[in-house]
């Protein structure tokens, strides 16, 4: 691969230095269409909440809000990015965990909240008129790592499901008349039947909720957690056995428990943007000894994945395919687990060649940091052979000027 979006990756170094972030814009636009397209031929009243959490750049969500998606917020922070990418009030959703009362003041700006605890009932503010939702734990859940699992009992997330009837019964007692019902039980999931699974879950525990309250759910929302291949020889999530199954569950669930079938809400993030991702660095030394180690110019404050999750990432030497033997590489930061990929086939890399980590477009930028003083890097858009610098390289100035003097 020696370009993105028709952008040439050697010209986008030395134009914008390295280590760099790349977003291929058709990709964006395509996945968005995909999974829009997919749902909706299936279940016309399907919403879809792009979850801001896994790139939260406003370049992107503004392509992505264009492409009819509306926006699920984790902050108030989050929720000022929707507003700023022109999303609507009706368009933003609030799923939070462990709100203050300021972090919910931001839930009267949007159409939505999805609370994690019945204690964030007293929090909402007064002037909240939006639609009332709870995160309910399913008791169990999957993740392709143990960190990325938001289910089961060891999960810090959502309200057990026993206890959801009284919560909602609670809610109704303080005089709320709009709600929905909320679910997510892990990220990057490619098997379609664990999303049926849960959506029979979810929809169960509705009619549990709301049959006796006499009201119906405007929706119900599984989350997100849609996966992506990230080594070669994964089988990537077949989007439309996905839909066909969540769909067709929900479906035979309402009529089952005789529901007024709600609109359905999913949360995609890294579906969205993770495969139209890449971080581009640069080789800056290699040492030979029991093992190969090759240095980039990026490091565990630029993608932090691999020391966080033990997470992989296909990586590419530009203009380089023979292997010769193997190499771990490893960035600048004074961590032993700095490593991106230990003892993989590699070519003769040499100082000065450019290394492109792919599926970099979730949870890697918006994850970075400047730790060590090794600042954020730089963030391009890519499309029609033409790049916009979205987000600048962070500046030393910068960096001191969160200090006080």
């Amino acid at each position: 691969m020696n370009a993105i979006g028709g952008c040439d990756l050697h010209e986008l170094a030395a134009r914008f230095g390295t280590p760099l972030y790349l977003y291929d814009a058709a990709r964006i636009e395509r996945n968005c269409r995909v999974i829009g397209d997919a749902f909706r031929a299936h279940y016309p009243a399907t919403d879809i909440f792009y979850a801001v959490k896994a790139n939260g750049n406003p370049h992107l969500l503004q392509l992505i809000a264009a492409c009819g998606l509306s926006a699920d917020c984790a902050s108030p922070v989050e929720v000022m990015l929707a507003e700023r990418a022109g999303l609507p009030r009706e368009r933003i959703m609030y799923t939070g965990n462990y709100e203050s009362r300021d972090d919910l003041s931001a839930a009267a700006r949007c159409g939505a909240v999805n609370l994690d605890d019945i204690a964030a009932l007293e929090k909402l503010p007064a002037e909240f008129d939006g639609i009332l939702s709870f995160r309910v734990n399913p008791g169990e859940g999957s993740g392709s790592h143990p960190g990325i699992v938001t289910g089961g009992p060891d999960a810090k997330f959502g309200i057990p499901l026993e206890q959801a009837p009284a919560t909602y019964r609670l809610a109704a007692e303080h005089g709320f008349t709009r709600f929905g019902i909320h679910l997510m039980a892990g990220s990057n999931n490619r098997d379609p039947l664990f999303f049926a699974r849960m959506t029979a879950i979810l929809c169960h525990i509705a009619a549990e909720v709301f049959r006796p309250l006499r009201k119906m759910p405007e929706y119900l929302d599984i989350g997100g957690g849609f996966g992506i291949p990230y080594a070669d020889g994964e089988e990537p999530l077949d989007i439309d056995a996905l839909a066909r199954a969540v769909t067709g569950v929900l479906t035979g669930c309402c009529a089952e428990h005789g529901l007024t079938p709600p609109r359905l809400r999913i949360e995609p993030g890294r579906f969205i943007v993770g495969d139209a991702g890449y971080l581009l660095t640069r080789v800056t030394g290699v040492k030979k000894g029991p093992r190969r180690f090759v240095g980039l110019d990026a490091g565990m404050n630029t993608l932090i994945r691999p020391a966080l999750y033990g997470a992989r990432h296909r990586v590419t030497v530009i203009g380089k395919d023979a292997v010769v033997g193997t190499a771990t590489l490893c960035g600048r930061i004074c961590e032993n687990t700095d490593i991106f990929a230990a003892d993989i086939p590699f070519p003769d890399a040499v100082e000065g060649d450019l290394v492109l980590f792919r599926d970099a477009g979730a949870y890697c930028a918006a994850m970075a940091m400047s730790y060590n003083g090794r600042l954020r890097p730089a963030e391009v858009l890519c499309g029609n052979g033409s790049a916009r610098l979205i987000a600048r390289a962070e500046s030393a100035e910068e960096f001191f000027g969160r200090f006080t003097v």
